[in-house]
């Protein structure tokens, strides 16, 4: 056994595959969003979701102030928009938006276009751990699609849901 310091913890937590999602937010007349992977349903009565966000984010300083996000979860062939939003591509992007063409919730939250699903929340509770921000959304709107496939993140790289025949 080895002792949990912060790097065997994320060395830990990186055999997680996880989902990838986009968590945007408009505040006023600027949107800002983030790739997350730590985003989870909570309840399904009351429909309730979870996500964190670091609080150095200006993302998530609008998530607090405004109360409300939209969650877009991106499918196989979204790739750049993981990344794009993750950051990869900040230094040739003046705006992790350019050249999108988003809709947007009733809450006025941009939706990431083509994905898979979305949702549109409220925020139901904010809790801060560590250096990270919990919001708990409530879903107010959403909608999805059977015709497309996953976007993971597992072990520091992206990739794709592969079916196994069930037994």
């Amino acid at each position: 056994m080895s002792e949990v310091d912060g790097q065997n913890f994320k060395n830990i937590l990186a055999c997680w595959a996880a989902g990838i999602t986009v968590a945007s937010v408009a505040s006023n007349e600027d949107w800002q969003a983030i790739t997350v992977n730590s985003f989870a349903s909570v309840s399904m009565v009351p429909p309730l979701i979870c996500l964190n966000v670091a609080n150095r984010l200006l993302t998530r300083d609008y998530m607090a102030s405004e109360r409300h996000f939209a969650i877009s979860i991106l499918s196989d062939q979204q790739l750049d928009l993981g990344k794009r939003f993750a950051g990869y591509f900040d230094s040739q992007l003046e705006n992790r938006f350019d050249g999108l063409d988003c809709d947007t919730t009733a809450l006025g939250d941009p939706i990431i276009p083509n994905a898979m699903a979305w949702l549109s929340c409220t925020v139901e509770e904010q809790i801060n751990f560590g250096e990270n921000t919990m919001f708990v959304g409530r879903v107010q709107e959403g909608a999805w699609t059977d015709d497309k496939t996953p976007l993971l993140y597992h072990n520091r790289r992206w990739g794709i849901f592969q079916a196994t025949e069930d037994k």
